[in-house]
C-alpha cells in the first residue's frame, strides 16, 4: 500500500509540473501577442492570477493558500521584506541614470500603465499588477514546481521570469535572472511569495516616483 501510495504522490507531483510549466507558457505568449482588455492591468489579473487561480482549485483541487498566498514565517518575511526595499529603493535610483530606462518607462507608466491618471492611483494599480506577476511566479509555478523539484524549483522558476522582461531594457532582463532566483529563494524558505511581492512593487514605485520628480 505505500509503494502504490508513493506512486500516486510521484504521478500527481508530475502532473503538476507539467500543467504549470503548460499554463506559463500559454499565459506568457497571449500576453505577448494580444490585449484582452482596454485597461492592462485587467489583462495581468485575469493572466497571472484569475486563470493560476482556477487551475489550482479545478485541476490541481487545492487550496490555494498552498501556493504561497499566507504570511508563513512572518517574522522571517518581514526581515527580507525590509531588507529589499531598501535595496529596491537603490536600484530604482540607479536605473533611472540611464537613458534606455527612462525612456522605456517613461512611455510603460505614462502611457500604457497609468494614462492621465494621479500619481497614487498608478501605485494602487502596480501595487495589484504587481500582486498577479508574484503570485504566477513565486506563488503558482514555484510551489506547483517544488512538490516535484525541491528547491531546485527555484532555478526552474527563474527561466520563464527572465524571459517575460525581453524586449524590456537589456540589463533590466539580466538583473531579472538574479532577482528571480533571490525572489524564489526567499519564497520557498518563508512560504509565502508576499514579501516578492512587496519588493517587486516597491521597485516599481521607486522608478515611478523618480520619473514624477524628473
Amino acid at each position: 500500500m505505500t509503494g502504490v501510495a508513493i506512486h500516486k504522490s510521484d504521478s500527481r507531483a508530475r502532473l503538476k509540473a507539467i500543467v504549470s510549466l503548460l499554463a506559463i507558457a500559454i499565459i506568457l505568449s497571449i500576453d505577448a501577442y494580444h490585449r484582452l482588455f482596454s485597461v492592462l492591468l485587467l489583462d495581468d489579473l485575469l493572466l497571472y492570477l484569475v486563470i493560476p487561480l482556477l487551475i489550482i482549485l479545478l485541476i490541481f483541487r487545492e487550496n490555494p493558500i498552498r501556493y504561497g498566498l499566507t504570511l508563513g514565517h512572518w517574522k522571517e518575511s518581514l526581515a527580507w521584506t525590509l531588507g529589499g526595499m531598501v535595496l529596491m529603493a537603490a536600484t530604482a535610483w540607479g536605473f533611472m541614470q540611464l537613458p534606455d530606462f527612462r525612456d522605456y518607462y517613461v512611455h510603460y507608466y505614462t502611457a500604457l500603465r497609468n494614462p492621465e491618471g494621479s500619481f497614487w492611483h498608478g501605485v494602487a494599480m502596480s501595487g495589484l499588477q504587481m500582486f498577479a506577476w508574484e503570485f504566477l511566479f513565486r506563488g503558482f509555478l514555484l510551489f506547483a514546481l517544488a512538490e516535484l523539484f525541491g528547491p531546485y524549483a527555484i532555478w526552474i522558476q527563474m527561466v520563464p521570469f527572465a524571459m517575460a522582461h525581453f524586449g524590456k531594457p537589456e540589463l533590466e532582463t539580466y538583473a531579472s535572472i538574479a532577482g528571480g532566483v533571490l525572489s524564489g529563494w526567499v519564497a520557498y524558505r518563508v512560504k509565502s511569495f508576499y514579501p516578492s511581492w512587496i519588493i517587486h512593487w516597491a521597485l516599481a514605485v521607486g522608478i515611478s516616483l523618480l520619473l514624477t520628480v524628473g
